[in-house]
């Protein structure tokens, strides 16, 4: 799986689009700079979970950080995209 870093733009862009919640998992790099931006936007850092499937971690970090928190039923909906998938 590819790195993820993000910047303090990015963390800006995440606030601007009403983020909350930023789930890092270990495949994400946060520079300095962007963490103190988070704490500055109240964007909440949330380690996510270790083990699993490291997809399904990846698409619930993603989701979660788009919408800027997470939506009811995020683990259901995903659960069932991934045992659709070929």
């Amino acid at each position: 799986m590819p790195r993820r870093f993000l910047t303090q733009r990015d963390v800006d862009e995440l606030a601007e689009g009403g983020c909350t919640e930023l789930v890092v998992d270990d495949a994400t790099t946060l520079t300095d700079l962007a963490r103190e931006r988070a704490r500055e936007r109240g964007i909440a850092l949330v380690s996510a979970p270790t083990g699993g499937d490291p997809v399904r971690t990846s698409v619930r970090a993603a989701v979660i950080a788009r919408l800027g928190g997470e939506p009811p039923g995020l683990d259901a909906v995903i659960d069932r995209v991934i045992d659709e998938l070929p």
